[in-house]
Order: structure tokens, then sequence, then C-alpha cells
């Protein structure tokens, strides 16, 4: 028996078709309810054509509730500037065909988006098997087309401001942070990478108290060993959250990661109040409490 005979007619009795019974990038998106939004936009940035007829290209599309995630005025806001708009999509697509298998599974791989920017891709074995793009997780992997292929994702993805320096800058809340990374001579660590960064707000700084912070300030290596309790290794987005003990950059403790059921995250007991922010060096978390090493406790207490 032809057995290589029969296999090809077995995938397209499956529904796999051959690359030329499959319609282009843009009218697969129009197949799937899922992604109407997405369809809209390209449209609305004029990149129907270029995504039709150009390629091969892999495309991480947002369905439609990760653009009602974002709020009917920010959408109405990027139809109404479509440079922007076009700049967003872009950052979505990649040129050339990347499969989950082989080409996705692996940790920090960085791809060049049409926009220019990279694209950070984890795969988090222990949390899941999760794969994410900038810390959105891939749904509904491989959809192909005639000139390229869908990945299906959870969240819109915005290209990050700069190195985690230039988040906590922007962001306005970390001046504390800021000051205290100088002080310690870590500011130049932060703009490495890839890491992840636990960041303590102003206001965790304050509940430490203005006295114990002026402390701080004044010892460099303490100060140094508590922020560098705050960073990981490696990009940990949400999605690769595990219930578990992690290095740092402090070798003589381990940070403790709570991941609840219902997606709440808990460091060292406490919450993460904002999680999944980009930096072009990894990625930023924020917390409202200055976390302590526990075998720096008493020396933070006797200060």
């Amino acid at each position: 028996m032809n057995y290589l005979f029969i296999f090809p007619l077995l995938g397209l009795a499956l529904g796999q078709g051959s690359p030329t019974s499959l319609g282009n990038l843009v009218e697969t998106l129009k197949t799937s309810s899922l992604q109407s939004i997405l369809v809209d936009l390209i449209d609305a940035a004029g990149l129907t054509e270029a995504l039709s007829q150009g390629g091969p290209f892999t495309i991480f599309a947002p369905d439609n509730h990760a653009f009602n995630l974002l709020g009917n005025a920010t959408l109405t806001s990027l139809k109404a500037d479509p440079e922007k708009l076009t700049q967003i999509l872009q950052y979505h697509v990649v040129s050339g065909l990347y499969h989950v298998k082989p080409d996705l599974l692996v940790n920090e791989l960085q791809l060049d988006s049409l926009k220019g920017d990279k694209l950070r891709v984890n795969y988090y074995y222990a949390a899941n098997h999760a794969l994410t793009v900038e810390g959105a997780r891939i749904t509904y992997p491989d959809k192909m087309a005639s000139n390229g292929i869908i990945h299906r994702i959870e969240k819109v993805l915005m290209p990050p401001v700069g190195t985690i320096v230039d988040v906590l800058t922007k962001d306005g809340s970390f001046n504390t942070l800021l000051a205290a990374a100088s002080a310690a001579g870590l500011v130049e660590a932060l703009k490495d990478g890839p890491i992840t960064l636990m960041a303590p707000t102003d206001d965790a700084f304050n509940r430490l108290g203005n006295e114990t912070v002026a402390k701080l300030l004044q010892n460099p290596t303490l100060l140094g060993d508590v922020l560098k309790y705050h960073i990981l290794h490696g990009t940990l987005y949400s999605r690769g959250m595990h219930s578990g003990s992690f290095h740092t950059l402090e070798e003589n403790d381990r940070l403790r990661i709570y991941e609840s059921f219902f997606g709440t995250v808990l460091v060292d007991g406490h919450r993460v109040t904002q999680p999944d922010i980009s930096a072009t060096n990894g990625v930023v978390h924020k917390v409202n409490y200055v976390l302590i090493p526990h075998s720096l406790s008493t020396q933070i207490k006797n200060l």
C-alpha cells in the first residue's frame, strides 16, 4: 500500500488544505468572528493590501476581547490617528513564518516586528507550558494562511517605552526607587537584562518610614542587597508565574511567589498591584511594599 499517497489525502480530508487553497492573512482573519475588530483596524490603518499580498508574515493577533479591554475611548482615538494605529498593528507582525513548534518554544526569543521594535517570546514550561509574546498568552496557535501564519493572543501589545529605568521614570510613582538605585549603584543593572523587577512604589517606601529610608540611603551596601532582592534573572511575566521560591540577584534568600487560581499574584505575601509592564530589557511588576530578605530583616529593624 502506498502510504505516501494516503497521508496527503488524509490531511485534505481533515481540512488542513494546501497552500493554494488557503486564503490570505486578512481573508483568514475574517473567517473568525472573534477577530472582527482587528480586521476593521487593519482596514482603518490602510494595511489590508500589504497583509493580503505581501509576506510571508507571522501575525500575533489580538481577539475582540483584547481590544475591548482597551475601552471604547482608546479604540476611537486609535481609529482617529491612523499613524499611531499603524505602528501598533505593525508591532504585532513579524516577517517570516514562525510556527509554535519548533520556532517559538524558546524562552527569551526576540523577534523583529515590522514596527522595528523587538517582540519578546517566553516559554514557561513550569507554568503549564504557557507560551507568551510580551506577556500575552498565545491562545490559538498556527492558523495557516496562503501568505503567513496567525497566532491568536489575549492582549493588545503596546511597544515598551525603553529600558526598565525608562519605565520607572515615565510612570512617576517610583522616585524613591530610582534614588535608591542610584545610591546603591544599581542603575546600570536595571538597564541590563533580561530581568524582572518587583518595583516598590513611593508609597511602599513611605510604609518603611522616612527615618528607615534615610538610613538605608546612607548604607549603600545594605540598600543594594535589599534592592537586589527585588530583581529576578530573566523575564517573568504573570502568565509564567507559579507558586514557588525564585532566585534573585540577592543570593542569600529566595523570593516567594504565590499564584492563585483566580489570577492574584502574591510576592512575599504582598499583592502585585500592576503586573506585566514591558520594557526593552525585561518586565516590571508594581508592588506597594518594600520586600525585605529574611536574612536582612534584623539589620533593617536595627537601623
